[in-house]
Protein backbone atom coordinates (compact mmCIF):
# COMPACT_ATOMS: atom_id res chain seq x y z
CA UNK A 1 0.00 0.00 0.00
CA UNK A 2 1.15 3.10 -1.02
CA UNK A 3 1.71 5.94 1.90
CA UNK A 4 -1.14 8.20 -0.11
CA UNK A 5 -3.31 5.16 0.43
CA UNK A 6 -2.30 4.38 3.95
CA UNK A 7 -3.33 7.92 4.61
CA UNK A 8 -6.23 8.35 3.02
CA UNK A 9 -7.38 5.02 4.82
CA UNK A 10 -6.33 5.47 8.33
CA UNK A 11 -6.97 8.27 10.87
CA UNK A 12 -4.71 11.07 11.28
CA UNK A 13 -2.04 11.47 14.36
CA UNK A 14 -4.80 13.03 16.08
CA UNK A 15 -6.79 9.92 15.63
CA UNK A 16 -9.41 12.30 13.60
CA UNK A 17 -10.66 10.38 10.05
CA UNK A 18 -9.01 11.45 7.25
CA UNK A 19 -11.61 11.98 4.12
CA UNK A 20 -12.17 8.75 2.37
CA UNK A 21 -11.34 11.09 -1.24
CA UNK A 22 -8.47 13.23 0.43
CA UNK A 23 -6.24 11.51 -2.59
CA UNK A 24 -8.51 12.53 -5.08
CA UNK A 25 -9.46 15.56 -3.48
CA UNK A 26 -8.31 18.52 -6.28
CA UNK A 27 -8.73 22.16 -5.73
CA UNK A 28 -8.35 22.47 -9.51
CA UNK A 29 -11.38 20.30 -9.87
CA UNK A 30 -13.86 22.95 -8.87
CA UNK A 31 -12.88 25.02 -12.22
CA UNK A 32 -12.54 22.37 -14.65
CA UNK A 33 -15.59 22.12 -16.94
CA UNK A 34 -18.19 19.56 -16.42
CA UNK A 35 -18.20 17.74 -19.58
CA UNK A 36 -14.26 17.14 -18.45
CA UNK A 37 -14.74 15.82 -15.11
CA UNK A 38 -15.71 12.40 -16.27
CA UNK A 39 -12.08 12.08 -17.39
CA UNK A 40 -10.29 13.64 -14.33
CA UNK A 41 -11.98 11.69 -11.75
CA UNK A 42 -10.34 8.11 -11.57
CA UNK A 43 -12.37 4.78 -10.40
CA UNK A 44 -12.33 4.62 -6.94
CA UNK A 45 -10.01 1.84 -4.74
CA UNK A 46 -12.13 0.36 -1.83
CA UNK A 47 -9.37 -0.93 0.68
CA UNK A 48 -10.83 -0.96 3.75
CA UNK A 49 -14.25 -2.31 4.81
CA UNK A 50 -14.54 1.86 5.67
CA UNK A 51 -13.92 2.20 2.47
CA UNK A 52 -16.12 -0.36 0.98
CA UNK A 53 -19.40 0.18 3.19
CA UNK A 54 -19.47 4.09 3.00
CA UNK A 55 -20.89 4.95 -0.15
CA UNK A 56 -23.27 8.35 -1.22
CA UNK A 57 -26.47 7.43 -2.78
CA UNK A 58 -29.08 9.91 -4.41
CA UNK A 59 -32.63 8.86 -3.21
CA UNK A 60 -34.74 11.53 -4.46
CA UNK A 61 -36.27 11.58 -7.56
CA UNK A 62 -34.81 12.68 -11.31
CA UNK A 63 -35.67 16.47 -11.86
CA UNK A 64 -34.32 17.80 -8.29
CA UNK A 65 -31.04 18.32 -8.91
CA UNK A 66 -29.82 14.90 -9.71
CA UNK A 67 -27.35 16.49 -12.03
CA UNK A 68 -26.08 19.25 -9.89
CA UNK A 69 -25.31 16.90 -7.11
CA UNK A 70 -23.44 14.58 -9.23
CA UNK A 71 -21.30 17.14 -10.53
CA UNK A 72 -20.43 18.70 -6.95
CA UNK A 73 -19.20 15.22 -6.00
CA UNK A 74 -16.86 14.75 -8.94
CA UNK A 75 -15.62 18.17 -8.19
CA UNK A 76 -14.49 16.99 -4.53
CA UNK A 77 -12.41 14.39 -6.33
CA UNK A 78 -15.28 11.88 -5.44
CA UNK A 79 -15.70 8.70 -8.14
CA UNK A 80 -19.52 9.25 -8.96
CA UNK A 81 -22.05 7.43 -11.54
CA UNK A 82 -25.07 9.13 -12.70
CA UNK A 83 -27.82 7.78 -14.32
CA UNK A 84 -26.05 6.11 -17.61
CA UNK A 85 -28.70 5.59 -20.02
CA UNK A 86 -30.59 3.72 -16.90
CA UNK A 87 -28.51 0.91 -17.14
CA UNK A 88 -27.48 2.08 -13.56
CA UNK A 89 -30.40 1.31 -12.30
CA UNK A 90 -30.93 -1.92 -13.95
CA UNK A 91 -28.08 -3.30 -12.91
CA UNK A 92 -28.63 -2.53 -9.69
CA UNK A 93 -32.27 -4.13 -9.63
CA UNK A 94 -31.00 -7.00 -11.50
CA UNK A 95 -28.45 -7.59 -8.49
CA UNK A 96 -30.72 -7.36 -5.79
CA UNK A 97 -33.23 -9.69 -7.96
CA UNK A 98 -30.54 -12.06 -8.27
CA UNK A 99 -30.02 -11.80 -4.18
CA UNK A 100 -26.51 -10.36 -4.71
CA UNK A 101 -24.90 -6.91 -3.81
CA UNK A 102 -26.95 -4.21 -5.09
CA UNK A 103 -23.36 -3.17 -6.73
CA UNK A 104 -21.98 -5.84 -8.16
CA UNK A 105 -20.00 -5.13 -11.44
CA UNK A 106 -18.72 -2.09 -13.18
CA UNK A 107 -20.51 0.06 -11.06
CA UNK A 108 -18.48 -0.75 -8.46
CA UNK A 109 -15.95 1.58 -9.13
CA UNK A 110 -18.45 4.04 -7.62
CA UNK A 111 -18.54 5.84 -4.41
CA UNK A 112 -21.64 8.26 -5.09
CA UNK A 113 -24.76 7.31 -6.96
CA UNK A 114 -27.03 9.79 -8.28
CA UNK A 115 -30.31 9.60 -10.62
CA UNK A 116 -30.70 5.63 -10.31
CA UNK A 117 -33.60 5.65 -12.95
CA UNK A 118 -34.52 4.32 -16.39
CA UNK A 119 -38.09 4.74 -17.98
CA UNK A 120 -38.95 2.87 -21.17
CA UNK A 121 -42.08 2.09 -22.84
CA UNK A 122 -42.24 -2.13 -21.05
CA UNK A 123 -40.89 -0.66 -17.77
CA UNK A 124 -40.10 2.39 -14.84
CA UNK A 125 -37.35 1.21 -12.20
CA UNK A 126 -37.36 4.31 -9.90
CA UNK A 127 -33.78 3.12 -8.36
CA UNK A 128 -34.67 5.86 -5.03
CA UNK A 129 -36.93 3.08 -3.96
CA UNK A 130 -33.92 0.69 -3.01
CA UNK A 131 -33.08 2.88 0.08
CA UNK A 132 -33.48 -0.08 2.35
CA UNK A 133 -31.65 -2.91 0.08
CA UNK A 134 -28.85 -0.25 -0.39
CA UNK A 135 -28.44 0.40 3.54
CA UNK A 136 -28.95 -3.38 4.11
CA UNK A 137 -25.29 -3.65 2.42
CA UNK A 138 -24.00 -0.55 3.06
CA UNK A 139 -24.75 0.54 6.17
CA UNK A 140 -22.62 3.58 6.62
CA UNK A 141 -23.15 5.34 3.66
CA UNK A 142 -24.87 8.94 3.47
CA UNK A 143 -28.37 8.99 1.88
CA UNK A 144 -29.84 12.50 0.44
CA UNK A 145 -33.41 12.77 -0.15
CA UNK A 146 -33.28 15.42 -2.62
CA UNK A 147 -36.35 17.38 -3.04
CA UNK A 148 -38.40 20.48 -4.22
CA UNK A 149 -42.01 21.72 -4.27
CA UNK A 150 -43.88 18.80 -5.60
CA UNK A 151 -45.86 20.54 -8.17
CA UNK A 152 -42.99 21.95 -9.45
CA UNK A 153 -41.29 18.67 -9.96
CA UNK A 154 -44.47 17.50 -11.95
CA UNK A 155 -44.22 19.93 -14.12
CA UNK A 156 -40.22 19.42 -14.32
CA UNK A 157 -41.28 15.84 -15.47
CA UNK A 158 -44.01 16.83 -17.65
CA UNK A 159 -41.79 19.30 -19.65
CA UNK A 160 -38.57 16.23 -19.56
CA UNK A 161 -37.77 15.61 -23.15
CA UNK A 162 -40.42 17.83 -24.46
CA UNK A 163 -43.18 15.79 -22.85
CA UNK A 164 -41.61 12.35 -24.26
CA UNK A 165 -40.66 11.35 -20.86
CA UNK A 166 -44.33 11.17 -19.31
CA UNK A 167 -45.62 9.42 -22.67
CA UNK A 168 -42.84 6.72 -22.39
CA UNK A 169 -44.15 6.54 -18.77
CA UNK A 170 -47.12 6.19 -19.41
CA UNK A 171 -46.60 3.35 -21.78
CA UNK A 172 -44.82 1.30 -18.86
CA UNK A 173 -47.29 1.90 -16.49
CA UNK A 174 -50.12 0.92 -19.50
CA UNK A 175 -51.89 3.92 -19.09
CA UNK A 176 -52.93 5.96 -22.12
CA UNK A 177 -54.00 9.14 -19.94
CA UNK A 178 -51.51 12.18 -18.60
CA UNK A 179 -53.48 12.39 -15.82
CA UNK A 180 -52.89 9.55 -14.39
CA UNK A 181 -49.23 9.24 -15.06
CA UNK A 182 -49.64 12.44 -12.96
CA UNK A 183 -52.05 10.75 -10.23
CA UNK A 184 -49.34 8.27 -10.01
CA UNK A 185 -46.45 10.56 -9.60
CA UNK A 186 -48.18 12.30 -7.13
CA UNK A 187 -49.20 9.32 -4.72
CA UNK A 188 -45.47 7.67 -5.37
CA UNK A 189 -43.77 11.48 -4.11
CA UNK A 190 -46.43 10.91 -0.69
CA UNK A 191 -45.18 7.76 -0.10
CA UNK A 192 -41.43 8.48 -0.51
CA UNK A 193 -41.16 11.20 1.42
CA UNK A 194 -42.94 9.69 4.36
CA UNK A 195 -41.11 6.38 4.29
CA UNK A 196 -37.71 7.49 3.86
CA UNK A 197 -37.72 9.33 6.74
CA UNK A 198 -39.74 6.75 8.78
CA UNK A 199 -36.77 4.42 7.93
CA UNK A 200 -33.63 6.37 8.64
CA UNK A 201 -35.74 8.09 11.93
CA UNK A 202 -33.56 5.64 14.22
CA UNK A 203 -29.96 6.07 11.93
CA UNK A 204 -28.60 9.33 12.92
CA UNK A 205 -26.34 11.10 10.56
CA UNK A 206 -27.39 8.97 7.41
CA UNK A 207 -30.04 10.74 6.22
CA UNK A 208 -30.13 14.53 4.71
CA UNK A 209 -33.04 15.58 3.25
CA UNK A 210 -32.21 18.29 0.90
CA UNK A 211 -34.33 21.16 -0.72
CA UNK A 212 -32.53 21.84 -4.36
CA UNK A 213 -34.03 25.19 -4.72
CA UNK A 214 -34.01 26.66 -1.34
CA UNK A 215 -31.15 24.53 1.10
CA UNK A 216 -27.54 26.13 1.24
CA UNK A 217 -24.97 23.85 -0.19
CA UNK A 218 -23.27 23.95 3.24
CA UNK A 219 -25.63 21.52 4.33
CA UNK A 220 -24.56 19.08 1.52
CA UNK A 221 -20.74 20.08 3.01
CA UNK A 222 -21.17 19.42 6.91
CA UNK A 223 -23.18 16.07 6.07
CA UNK A 224 -21.00 15.23 3.80
CA UNK A 225 -18.08 15.79 6.66
CA UNK A 226 -17.47 13.09 8.98
CA UNK A 227 -16.32 11.20 6.00
CA UNK A 228 -15.75 13.36 2.50
CA UNK A 229 -14.32 16.62 1.86
CA UNK A 230 -16.66 18.90 -0.37
CA UNK A 231 -16.91 22.69 -1.22
CA UNK A 232 -20.29 24.54 -0.72
CA UNK A 233 -18.85 26.48 -3.70
CA UNK A 234 -18.52 23.47 -6.09
CA UNK A 235 -22.69 23.17 -6.24
CA UNK A 236 -24.16 24.66 -8.94
CA UNK A 237 -27.40 24.06 -10.34
CA UNK A 238 -27.14 22.01 -13.81
CA UNK A 239 -29.49 20.45 -16.34
CA UNK A 240 -32.40 22.66 -16.15
CA UNK A 241 -35.26 21.58 -18.38
CA UNK A 242 -36.79 24.96 -18.77
CA UNK A 243 -33.66 25.13 -20.70
CA UNK A 244 -34.38 22.61 -23.28
CA UNK A 245 -35.15 23.79 -26.94
CA UNK A 246 -38.19 21.32 -27.54
CA UNK A 247 -37.47 21.63 -31.46
CA UNK A 248 -33.93 20.66 -31.05
CA UNK A 249 -34.34 18.01 -28.72
CA UNK A 250 -33.15 14.14 -29.59
CA UNK A 251 -32.57 13.44 -25.86
CA UNK A 252 -30.78 11.33 -23.73
CA UNK A 253 -32.71 7.78 -24.39
CA UNK A 254 -32.64 4.95 -22.26
CA UNK A 255 -30.59 2.01 -23.22
CA UNK A 256 -33.20 -0.85 -23.93
CA UNK A 257 -31.92 -4.41 -22.30
CA UNK A 258 -34.55 -7.57 -21.51
CA UNK A 259 -35.46 -7.78 -18.05
CA UNK A 260 -32.92 -9.76 -15.88
CA UNK A 261 -30.00 -9.49 -18.78
CA UNK A 262 -27.19 -9.15 -17.00
CA UNK A 263 -24.52 -7.03 -19.03
CA UNK A 264 -26.48 -4.87 -20.73
CA UNK A 265 -28.91 -7.22 -22.84
CA UNK A 266 -29.49 -6.16 -26.25
CA UNK A 267 -29.22 -2.65 -26.92
CA UNK A 268 -31.46 -1.00 -29.12
CA UNK A 269 -30.80 2.77 -29.14
CA UNK A 270 -27.75 5.12 -28.74
CA UNK A 271 -24.34 3.80 -26.99
CA UNK A 272 -23.32 3.51 -23.71
CA UNK A 273 -21.72 6.37 -22.13
CA UNK A 274 -19.49 6.45 -19.45
CA UNK A 275 -20.84 6.67 -15.43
Amino acid sequence: MSAATHLLLSPDATGARVPLNLEGFEAGLGEVEASELNGRVPPARFDSHRARTTRIFQIGYNKCGTRSLYRFLQRAGIASAHFNRGLLACSIRDNLAAGKKPLLGRIDENVAFTDIQQVTRDHAIEGAHYFRELHAYYPNSYFILNTRDKEGWIRSRLNHGAGAYARRYGKALKVDDVDAVIAHWSEDWDRHHAEVPAFFADKPGRLLVFDIKHDAPQRLVDFLAPDFLTRAEDFRHEGDTAEVDPDKYRGNRPVFWKDGERGGGRRKRGRRKNA
